[in-house]
């Protein structure tokens, strides 16, 4: 059987959709576990939706203060992060 190659520019394509067609690529998406499975995690967690728990929610937000905060953490701070991260 022969096959045939096509070379296929992504964003000619995706400048021509319009918005249903763009859903249902990002639900073709979703359905595969491509989505799910993105290395950026604000794309995972817009793919997750409102799935989060609130304990999700306050951990990540604390999480979020330590890493924006990190300059300002002393000694003791750090070597009690890292013996938390070290149970895990």
């Amino acid at each position: 059987m022969p096959y045939l190659r096509l070379h296929v520019d992504m964003d000619e394509i995706y400048n021509d959709m319009d918005r249903s067609d763009k859903r249902d690529m990002a639900e073709w998406l979703y359905d595969d576990g491509t989505l799910g499975k993105h290395p950026n995690p604000e794309i995972r967690r817009l793919v997750r939706g409102d799935e989060e728990s609130p304990g999700e929610f306050e951990l990540r937000n604390n999480l979020l203060k330590l890493w924006n905060s990190y300059h300002r953490l002393s000694n003791e701070d750090e070597i009690l992060i890292k013996q938390i991260a070290n149970k895990l």
